[in-house]
C-alpha cells in the first residue's frame, strides 16, 4: 500500500506530465456574423466566443464555445482534424449529444494587419434535409 506522500508526489508527477503532453492554447474573439441554413442568427448570441484548441497525438482538436442571449441559444461546438486524411483542411464534428448526422467542416483563417478572422462553415444533414453553419469570428492579435 502506498503512503499518502508517494500518492501525492505521483499525483504532481502525472498532472505535471499532462500539461506538457497536452497543450492548449485559448483565446477569446468577437461573433462577427451567424448564419445556419441562409437565415442570420447574430442577435441570438453574445459577442463574445470562447475558442479551445489542442493537439493530443497528432490529432487536432478544435472547441468554439457561443454563449446564447438565453441559456438555450448556447452551443458548443467540437471540431477533431486527423492531418493523416487525403485533405487536411476538411474537418469533421464530434458527435457529443448531436441531433443531426454532422458533415464537414470547412474551417479558415483570414490573417490581416490588427485582426485575424476564423470562418467556421459547417455542414449537416437533419429531418429537414441538408443545412449548413457559417460563423465568422474576429480575434484580435
Amino acid at each position: 500500500m502506498l503512503s499518502i506522500r508517494k500518492t501525492l508526489l505521483l499525483t504532481a508527477i502525472m498532472f505535471a506530465c499532462s500539461f506538457s503532453l497536452f497543450g492548449e492554447e485559448r483565446v477569446v474573439g468577437r461573433l462577427v456574423k451567424s448564419s445556419v441554413s441562409g437565415v442570420d442568427t447574430t442577435r441570438l448570441y453574445e459577442p463574445l466566443v470562447t475558442i479551445v484548441r489542442d493537439s493530443v497525438l497528432g490529432v487536432q482538436n478544435l472547441s468554439i464555445r457561443l454563449s446564447g442571449v438565453r441559456p438555450r441559444d448556447s452551443k458548443v461546438y467540437e471540431f477533431y482534424n486527423d492531418s493523416a486524411k487525403d485533405n487536411p483542411a476538411i474537418w469533421r464534428r464530434r458527435r457529443r449529444n448531436v441531433t443531426v448526422r454532422p458533415g464537414n467542416a470547412y474551417i479558415s483563417v483570414n490573417i490581416g494587419e490588427d485582426v485575424n478572422t476564423i470562418v467556421v462553415n459547417y455542414e449537416y444533414f437533419g429531418r429537414r434535409g441538408f443545412g449548413n453553419a457559417v460563423y465568422v469570428i474576429a480575434v484580435e492579435k
